[in-house]
């Protein structure tokens, strides 16, 4: 087949929202099975490999029984009766024609872990609770005898009878297993470390497997030489369920409880492709109304063909979407070995009553989730299997797996050999605890939290639909075509429904109403007004249990209106110390101000809500009423070194302005602007003047003024005939707080000859101003 299809990224989300750049499209992809797993499903599953379709066909047989919360056990009798174990109030069921009774009622707090059809098609009933006990109900009777009851046993949770008629029971607290012979006598054959022997499965000659909670071990056990192997030491803390294929192969199966299981699966999912055998899919077509009527299907027995949109200019070439069965399930064997009907999920604790599946204690959380391992006749080990759910069931057909899981409800067939798993159904109950093949070729499902009843037909559902999660496109947005890439087989149905709203919660009465069912197609407008959020509805029908649409990929195109930029601070920065000339501490009387910087450091955040490129210009006033002057604009980058000595001395404002036009086309790009606070600029050193000098002996007394035009004066000092030796002075005031000071200073005894005094004077901005005075000390006059 020929695919064609866009390139898009195979991403472990939910929903991938492709950013947007200004007017481009983005777009929802979902192409993984974690992807489509935050959607709701009704008879529809999604696969390992990615893939949507229709689940099999499930049909509910018992539902909201009060007297059951988990059916633990279900077998078949050669007269193909049916029975299911359930708890807590120790109800035995009995299915007819899909008709459900109970045919015994236990007391209450009584639990029916296990059931066996034993050698003379009797039913023998392993219950658990505070005293458990193995009851025989003989075929034609409704009162069961009691054949086991043994102290400090409470749980009997599984059953094997070998072909001499040995019954055994895998029982807990104190990890016991009996044999309990024909004659009614009983004995310990095995006595393990283990609190709980949970699961259980016969070779049918001298081999029992055996497997434990709460260390997870896989024991063989020789029933005559009475010998305990551990074949393997699991990661997980319980194997709840156990298999043997015809080649000698056991399969164990892990229930280890995590908080992952109960609120977490949408974990990555590894398809980067899809098995040589597995189906190959193109885009669903989309003829358009001007296209050539294509030729009908020529009757043979060659698939019919679908046209897709033809390339312009081009007469002959087509893409066809092929119109392939999927063959269905070969039956179930009608005649399982009753060593393989294994129990369900049982309880790892010791209360008086067993708890639910998903109860216990709880292990440490392991994020790989829960794992089936093979170990092969030799003893060697490799893992088939490995989800974030539990796994509470388990049947081998042919080398084939049927495993039952919670808390999704996920039914996985499992074929080891060519290392593959598919979602074959999904149920609500959420966890099932059993299965069974029954001799009409369909499964029975026990499940748990309302303990119902179902049959799984080896066929596909004849109708499901799946609503994706709730898509978020972060702003009002368009939404244009979806694009579907899978398989429309003949007799099967596919259409596509789209809704829309600016609320989370797609049932709040401001969404709009589904869109009439469009028939899929490689390209399906999305009809629904533009809004923030989206959803999508498929609904798959089939006229035929052996074919099933099937939905490889979808991508949702919609794209957001061009939004304006935020500019969202300005900040100018201080004038720094001329490099060399670093701050004196203020505490140093003689300590030199700065020297000034011209230079003015303007910084500012902007972001785009389309994730566009900015661009920035900035612009300077002196004046509120003045205007405004560009400055420097095509600026990549949010900062900017302005040197101040292109101005005048002043009280200047900076505006910023970012604009993404370079990302939109022409006409299309949009501007947003903010205005720093005022900044002023000073570049001017202060004046000194209105110098008086008096010698009195031999000091000189010196007043001055000191004024600058724009800022504040900030201080003065003084040196004689020196450069280093700088005196600070203070104003008459006694506080440098204004643009003009008065100054007086006397300067220490001089000795007699000319010198020179040199007065500085610095403003608040670091400019700093010189006044060289001479002056000449005369030598004292000598006394006749």
């Amino acid at each position: 087949m020929i695919r064609a299809r866009i390139a898009v990224a195979v991403l472990a989300v939910a929903a991938l929202a492709v950013p947007s750049f200004a007017v481009t499209t983005s777009h929802w992809v979902h192409t993984t099975e974690a992807d489509f797993k935050t959607g709701s499903f009704r008879n529809v599953v999604a696969t390992n490999l990615g893939d949507l379709k229709l689940s099999r066909a499930v049909k509910t047989l018992l539902e909201q029984d009060p007297k059951v919360s988990v059916v633990y056990s279900i077998v078949e009798t050669p007269d193909h009766t049916i029975y299911a174990g359930t708890g807590p109030q120790g109800a035995l069921l009995q299915i007819k024609d899909d008709k459900v009774s109970t045919v015994l009622s236990l007391e209450e707090g009584v639990n029916i872990l296990s059931l066996l059809v034993d050698r003379d098609g009797s039913l023998l009933i392993g219950t658990g609770g505070d005293q458990a006990r193995i009851l025989r109900l003989a075929k034609n009777s409704t009162k069961p005898t009691e054949i086991f009851k043994v102290d400090g046993v409470q749980y009997i949770y599984a059953m094997a009878q070998t072909p001499d008629g040995v019954v055994y029971a895998a029982t807990g607290p104190n990890g016991q297993l009996f044999a309990i012979n024909p004659d009614g006598t009983n004995s310990v054959i095995v006595k393990t470390n283990e609190a709980n022997l949970v699961s259980m499965v016969s070779d049918g000659k001298d081999l029992l497997y055996v497997g434990t909670d709460p260390n997870g071990l896989v024991y063989r056990i020789n029933r005559k030489t009475k010998q305990a192997f551990v074949l393997f030491d699991a990661p997980e803390s319980e194997i709840s369920t156990l298999a043997l294929d015809g080649n000698g192969n056991l399969y164990a199966a892990t229930a280890e409880e995590s908080p992952s299981d109960t609120n977490d699966l949408n974990v990555a999912s590894d398809k980067q492709g899809r098995p040589e055998s597995g189906n190959a899919g193109v885009p669903l077509p989309q003829p358009k109304p001007q296209m050539p009527k294509e030729p009908s299907p020529p009757e043979s027995n060659q698939p019919n063909r679908i046209p897709r949109i033809s390339m312009p200019g081009d007469q002959q070439a087509h893409v066809y979407l092929l119109m392939a069965d999927e063959d269905p399930q070969e039956p179930a064997n009608p005649n399982p070995p009753a060593d393989v009907n294994m129990p369900a999920h049982k309880p790892t604790t010791q209360p008086s009553h067993p708890p639910m599946p998903n109860e216990g204690a709880a292990a440490a959380p392991k994020a790989e989730g829960n794992a089936i391992y093979r170990i092969d006749p030799d003893g060697f080990v490799n893992e088939v299997f490995r989800q974030p759910v539990q796994i509470f069931s388990m049947i081998e057909r042919n080398g084939v797996l049927l495993v039952g899981t919670g808390p999704e409800g996920l039914i996985y067939q499992i074929n080891p050999q060519a290392d593959e798993n598919l979602v074959v159904a999904r149920v609500d109950p959420k966890e099932i605890t059993a299965l069974l093949p029954t001799s009409d070729g369909r499964i029975l499902l026990g499940m748990s939290n309302t303990g119902g009843i179902a049959a799984m037909s080896a066929g596909f559902a004849d109708h499901g639909t799946y609503t994706s999660a709730v898509l978020d496109a972060n702003q009002v947005s368009r939404f244009g075509n979806m694009h579907l890439d899978g398989l429309l087989p003949k007799t099967t149905k596919l259409t596509v429904a789209t809704r829309s709203g600016n609320v989370q919660d797609p049932t709040d009465p401001g969404w709009s109403p589904w869109s009439n069912e469009t028939p899929a197609a490689e390209f399906v407008p999305v009809p629904s007004p533009s809004a923030r959020y989206l959803q999508y509805r498929l609904t798959f029908a089939t006229e035929t249990p052996k074919a099933t649409p099937i939905v490889e990929d979808i991508d949702v195109a919609y794209q957001t209106p061009n939004l304006p930029p935020v500019v969202k601070s300005v900040k100018i920065a201080d004038a720094q110390p001329a490099q060399g000339q670093p701050d004196q501490p203020q505490n140093n009387p003689a300590a030199k101000p700065p020297t000034s910087d011209h230079r003015r450091t303007i910084t500012w955040e902007a972001s785009d809500p389309n994730s566009d490129t900015l661009l920035y210009s900035l612009y300077f006033r002196n004046d509120v009423r003045a205007p405004w002057i560009l400055l420097k604009d095509k600026l990549k980058d949010a900062t900017f070194d302005w040197d101040t000595r292109s101005v005048a001395d002043g009280r200047y404002e900076i505006k910023v302005v970012a604009s993404d036009a370079s990302s939109n086309p022409r006409g299309g790009g949009k501007v947003a602007a903010r205005v720093s606070d005022p900044v002023v600029v000073d570049n001017t050193p202060p004046a000194i003047g209105d110098v008086n000098t008096a010698v009195s002996g031999q000091q000189v007394k010196v007043s001055l003024r000191i004024v600058d035009r724009t800022s504040t004066v900030a201080s003065a000092r003084y040196t004689v005939d020196s450069q280093d030796d700088w005196q600070m002075v203070l104003p008459s005031d006694n506080i440098f707080d204004s643009s003009a000071e008065t100054v007086n200073l006397t300067t220490p005894a001089l000795k007699p000859g000319d010198h020179q005094i040199t007065i500085s004077a610095t403003d608040s901005h670091g400019n700093e101003a010189f006044e060289t005075i001479l002056v000449n000390v005369p030598a004292p006059v000598a006394v006749k």
